[in-house]
């Protein structure tokens, strides 16, 4: 269990985000929906580790606590995917892949081959010698997104993974991912604007609300995957668009 108490993140004496609590198991995937600017980047940032004080103007106060112990951003714990793809320029898309692994301490060449083993399901095939400003934008996500899932730390913080996909390719990133947390169960917390993406993937979905940033529902998704429908799905989504709409900062 991974667990967020009391964070607060502010800006000039202004509170984004404001005394948020929440708890991650590290089984399932958790979706954080809500808002733009109401702080769901800036909490995977400081579980990331990489929102630091006075950066950007930015300070943040809380606790984060691991299986009830007090833990430290960065941790190894966990693994994050940022807005966008946040690839090096300067290394090629195998590189690229593999660097997470090589930071966390693997040997380059079996780092590299153990991200090798998944550009042919990523439709990455072919790509590896090549640099970002090479490829797609979508390839140069996906390359993001595989990044983060090859770590197979006990959590991934992914902050809108799929958003720069086309629909098919969104789709089967959907399924891998889904395949893989079958095979190697982790806690997945989601950020996503896609109400679709969110009823359809999530085990639960953490509803945040502007003006300061915070938790204003946490709802339990209780439709197996295989009987979730449009159908059997579309009160939910309408309960969650009624939800952010009310929420929507005046």
């Amino acid at each position: 269990m991974l667990e967020v108490r009391g964070l607060t993140i502010a800006a000039r004496g202004r509170n984004l985000v404001r005394d948020l609590s929440f708890a991650l198991p590290d089984r399932g995937i958790t979706a954080l929906i809500g808002p733009s600017g109401c702080g769901k980047t800036s909490v995977l940032r400081w579980l990331a580790g990489i929102l630091g004080n006075g950066q950007g103007g930015l300070r943040a106060r809380g606790r984060l606590l691991l299986d009830g112990a007090p833990a430290a951003a960065p941790h190894p714990a966990l693994s994050y995917q940022p807005q966008g793809d946040a690839l090096f320029p300067w290394l090629t898309i195998a590189q690229n892949a593999a660097l997470g692994l090589t930071v966390a301490g693997l040997p380059r060449g079996k780092a590299m081959a153990r991200a090798a083993a998944l550009f042919a399901p990523f439709g990455l095939a072919g790509c590896e010698t090549l640099f970002p400003a090479q490829v797609s934008g979508g390839m140069r996500q996906r390359a993001a997104f595989l990044r983060t899932i090859v770590q197979d730390s006990r959590f991934a913080l992914l902050d809108e993974p799929f958003s720069a996909l086309d629909a098919v390719t969104r789709l089967a990133m959907q399924d891998w991912l889904l395949a893989r947390l079958r095979d190697r169960p982790r806690g997945v917390l989601l950020v996503t604007h896609d109400l679709h993406e969110a009823t359809g993937l999530a085990d639960r979905i953490l509803v945040m609300a502007a003006g300061p940033g915070r938790i204003v529902a946490d709802i339990p998704v209780p439709i197996p995957r295989d009987r979730r429908t449009e159908a059997a799905m579309a009160p939910l989504r309408q309960s969650l668009k009624s939800l952010l709409l009310k929420e929507l900062p005046r």
